[in-house]
């Protein structure tokens, strides 16, 4: 190696070493599955006050939804909805989707169909930890379309 040449290139390898870890830290950074980024943040705004009279449409409604939630293996837990109208007899026949999320995971987004049994809507959500979870509930049955947010507190996993 040429004498006085070591200075460059241990300028070079500081250099290189700098960006190399700035590249590792940013992708450390968006990679953070507890922080929740929102997808299409401006079409959410715009559509603002069509989600606020949606939400106002689905309190007219009256029904409500009733949701508890048992774990079934380490991976996966059964969430039962009971939806009932204004007069407290079941709805029967919607569709109901559940899109789930650990308040600790917020990032990590389950979407799920219930299926109709016995006069309740049950789904297997794969959930990967207990805790507290929001879950997204939408049921639509015929020109009638209800959502509402509930928070569950699904238990750990069975040992």
């Amino acid at each position: 190696m040429k004498k006085g040449l070591q200075w460059p290139i241990g300028v070079a390898v500081v250099l290189a070493l700098a960006v190399l870890a700035n590249v590792y830290i940013a992708i450390r950074a968006n990679d953070d599955p507890s922080v929740h980024i929102e997808r299409d943040y401006y079409q959410k705004a715009v559509r603002f006050d069509a989600d606020q009279a949606l939400r106002q449409r689905s309190e007219r409604l009256g029904w409500r939804v009733a949701l508890d939630a048992r774990r079934t293996s380490p991976a996966e837990a059964e969430v039962s909805a009971t939806l009932t109208d204004s007069s407290g007899a079941p709805v029967r026949g919607a569709v109901l989707r559940l899109a789930a999320h650990a308040v600790a995971r917020a990032n990590d987004v389950f979407t799920v169909t219930a299926v109709e049994a016995n006069g309740r809507y049950i789904a297997a959500v794969p959930v990967n930890r207990g805790g507290l979870w929001d879950f997204d509930v939408e049921a639509v049955r015929g020109s009638d379309r209800f959502v509402i947010t509930q928070r569950l507190d699904l238990p750990d996993a069975p040992k």
